[in-house]
């Protein structure tokens, strides 16, 4: 019995580790930005309302894409996201790239991934994408990813496994339900690590 109850408490003491490890590169994480000029930034979707109107932190996305655009002239935007809410009437690639057109960034920019419905689809689909537009294998294009704060150290997790490695992260800040976004990460985060230790695991 006393056995029993220490492997217990060692499981325990070692999830709460592995918890406040991946916590605390999540907060580090969140305050990521980029200087560097990248040849693609993914833009990773978020929530639409009704038919087409970009969510608030959709838009703290869009707003963040746009600066980062802007000062970097040659960079290929990849806006990522399918049509797949039961109102949607435009797939989230499209309405990120419709405000950032109206924010002065040329049509001739951007590369749309439209297709997915997932975080891990989003790098999935706009790696086949960026490879087919660049000729090149996706290792030897210089790639940035831009989400939310609090969504941003999960999403560079995701990124490693579905293929995009060496990326530089972009953060927007939330405003709204900033706090919550945050626990909501801390829950997911035990799926997160152990999907993330799966694929180490395969790569062994």
């Amino acid at each position: 019995m006393q056995a029993a109850v220490k492997i217990i408490k060692t499981l325990v003491l070692a999830a709460t580790t592995a918890e406040a490890a991946y916590m605390s590169s999540l907060i580090k994480t969140a305050r990521s930005d980029c200087s560097e000029d990248c040849d693609y930034l993914l833009i990773l979707g978020c929530k639409i309302i009704d038919a087409e109107t970009p969510s608030r932190q959709l838009l703290e996305r869009i707003e963040k894409a746009a600066e980062y655009l802007k000062a970097h002239p040659s960079c290929i935007a990849v806006p990522c996201g399918g049509c797949f809410r039961r109102e949607q009437i435009k797939s989230e690639a499209l309405v990120i790239a419709e405000q950032l057109k109206r924010r002065g960034i040329a049509s001739d920019r951007f590369l749309l991934e439209d297709k997915s419905t997932t975080t891990a689809e989003n790098f999935r689909y706009a790696a086949s994408l960026i490879e087919a537009h660049s000729g090149k294998p996706i290792s030897e294009s210089l790639i940035a990813v831009l989400s939310s704060d609090y969504h941003l150290y999960r999403a560079g997790l995701l990124a490693e496994e579905n293929g995009i490695r060496g990326k530089h992260l972009i953060g927007s800040k939330t405003q709204a339900k900033r706090g919550l976004s945050f626990l909501r990460e801390a829950i997911i985060a035990p799926v997160q690590m152990a999907s993330t230790l799966k694929n180490f695991e395969t790569k062994l």
